[in-house]
């Protein structure tokens, strides 16, 4: 069975997606829609972390966050935090995903969390570009 089925099987909401999908159905003020709804943007991750985890996701930090949105294919557009301290938080994060759809609920159900690439297996001979080839 999928390590993230068996993570995920008391949870409300199977996927991270579907629980993104719940809290912008909410209607909140910090996390909306765009005009055309192909796109999401949220400018308090604090916030969404909680309303995550009040739904039973583990996210934690910025990261964990920013693997989920990851790991289910979202791209992002912008970065909030690649600017300075935003008290008024009027700097957003803008996340698209082209089966996360505003008018298309079934299609957030549609979206599977990608597996995770196999690490590559350093060989141990030498190779052309070696630590002494750079010198």
């Amino acid at each position: 069975m999928d390590i993230y089925k068996l993570i995920t099987l008391s949870q409300p909401f199977a996927t991270f997606p579907q629980a993104l999908y719940k809290i912008l159905s909410e209607g909140h003020a910090w996390i909306e829609w765009n005009k055309d709804g192909t796109k999401i943007r949220y400018n308090d991750p604090e916030r969404l972390m909680r309303e995550l985890q009040a739904l039973g996701f583990k996210a934690q930090d910025s990261a964990s966050l920013s693997k989920n949105f990851n790991d289910y294919g979202f791209k992002r557009l912008s970065d909030a935090r690649k600017s300075r301290y935003d008290p008024w938080r009027s700097n957003w994060t803008v996340f698209a995903h082209p089966n996360f759809l505003r008018h298309d609920p079934d299609s957030a159900n549609a979206i599977q969390r990608r597996r995770a690439r196999r690490p590559r297996t350093q060989s141990k001979k030498s190779s052309p570009c070696s630590d002494d080839s750079v010198w």
